[in-house]
């Protein structure tokens, strides 16, 4: 087992990664015509987690992940000894939530320390995005979707279940789709995966994947802008713009029609607001339509932190109150901040700020793959914190591990006393 576990590492860590959007759709499937909470996606991915943490330690004994483990797993004892002492929740939802809140640094710890044993492809990634994107096409354009909303707003996300774990990996995919549409000769395939994203990101009505877009769109430009300077070739750049504005400005002309905007529009409508511009006059409307009333969750849970126990406060509130589960922030340092503490958050943030020290200070050359990995990290850090459920869904922080440690390089690997590349698998 130990050997076959060397040899297919790539393979398997690969599969699991092409398998996501499946378990996705299994887990939709399952919560919303099922109402089966515990579902096979679930049980894969702890598995997975098992398996990672057996090779770590068992068969390539790394002491890193080994001493985070333990950590991860002492800490992991107070927190639920906090939770029975001080609080009446349900302990279903607590574990969840606190599987949720290390699944993350456990598997970046792990494929950390195995960083020189695999190789994920961006091939992998890009095809991964687009089976999320035709699985959510597909339904959608028969009228069989789910709501991407419960109540108000309009989009459809297919068959899947959350609608912020799917826009955050729409998000955090779509350097990578730049990446790989630049260098696709066939020209009819680019303008087919083109239309799917923006077909996709548009119906599904929500706003992150769109600013995602265009945030994409700036820093490509102004890698190319950098660029053209330096070899002193204006011409192109400027077409580039040129062709940038008309394709923006078709945009919008093409927005009114689209549930993103009809979102946009409800959601002005409900706050009573003529334009946009309004909204940045009241800290209360900026709030509401910005932060999605992320900023009044932050006020009322930092409010039921200052009010718990010192022992809450050291490992964490969790995630319920008499028996029903707390609304999250959604912001999500301040939300394992205050579900874990103290403590917990020291470790899981901790580990988290150290790895990506040690990622970001690899000497690499920055050319356009690199520079786009790093965008993707940039996005990382950014909806992590405005948007949420990026490091504390395990279905988006498995792809943004790959991402993170994507940006070290892979060193030649020694085996029985020959140097050999790592296959890059696809």
């Amino acid at each position: 087992m130990h050997k076959y576990i060397k040899e297919n590492i790539s393979k398997l860590l690969t599969i699991f990664i092409l398998l996501q959007p499946v378990l996705d759709l299994i887990t939709g499937v399952c919560v919303n015509l099922l109402n089966i909470n515990i579902t096979l996606g679930i049980i894969i991915r702890i598995l997975f987690l098992g398996l990672l943490m057996y090779t770590t330690v068992f068969i390539y004994k790394k002491k890193f992940s080994l001493y985070t483990y333990l950590a991860l797993a002492i800490y992991s004892i107070l927190y639920l000894i906090g939770i029975i002492i001080y609080k009446d929740g349900v302990v279903f939802y607590e574990l969840q939530g606190l599987l949720k809140a290390i699944y993350f640094p456990i598997v970046l710890v792990s494929l950390y320390d195995l960083k020189d044993e695999y190789q994920v492809s961006k091939q992998t990634l890009f095809k991964t995005l687009f089976i999320y994107l035709v699985l959510i096409l597909i339904p959608n354009a028969l009228g069989l979707g789910f709501e991407s909303y419960k109540i108000t707003k309009s989009g459809s996300l297919g068959f899947f279940n959350a609608a912020n774990e799917i826009s955050g990996i729409i998000s955090l995919l779509t350097p990578i789709m730049f990446l790989i549409i630049k260098d696709l000769k066939n020209k009819i395939l680019k303008v087919v995966y083109v239309l799917i994203y923006l077909i996709v990101i548009l119906t599904i009505g929500t706003k992150t994947p769109l600013l995602t877009l265009l945030i994409t769109i700036g820093f490509t430009y102004l890698y190319y802008m950098i660029h053209c300077i330096k070899k002193k070739t204006y011409k192109p750049l400027a077409i580039t713009g040129i062709a940038i504005v008309v394709a923006l400005s078709s945009l919008l002309l093409i927005l009114p029609k689209t549930n993103f905007y009809k979102n946009i529009k409800v959601h002005l409508d409900y706050l009573e607001v003529d334009n946009v511009f309004e909204i940045f006059q009241e800290y209360e409307l900026v709030d509401h339509f910005i932060f999605s009333q992320r900023l009044t969750f932050l006020d009322n849970k930092s409010i039921d932190y200052i009010e718990s126990s010192t022992y809450e406060k050291i490992f964490g509130i969790g995630y319920t109150e008499k028996g029903e589960q707390t609304k999250l922030i959604e912001m999500d340092y301040f939300d394992i901040f205050f579900s874990h503490g103290i403590v917990g958050a020291i470790i899981i943030i901790g580990i988290y700020l150290y790895i990506l020290y040690k990622v970001l200070s690899t000497d690499r050359k920055i050319d356009f793959e690199n520079y786009m990995v790093k965008l993707s990290i940039f996005l990382i850090l950014l909806l992590s914190f405005f948007t949420g459920h990026i490091i504390t869904a395990p279905a988006v922080s498995i792809i943004a591990v790959i991402l993170i440690l994507d940006n070290m390089k892979v060193p030649k690997l020694k085996k029985k006393g020959k140097k050999k590349k790592i296959k890059e698998v696809i």
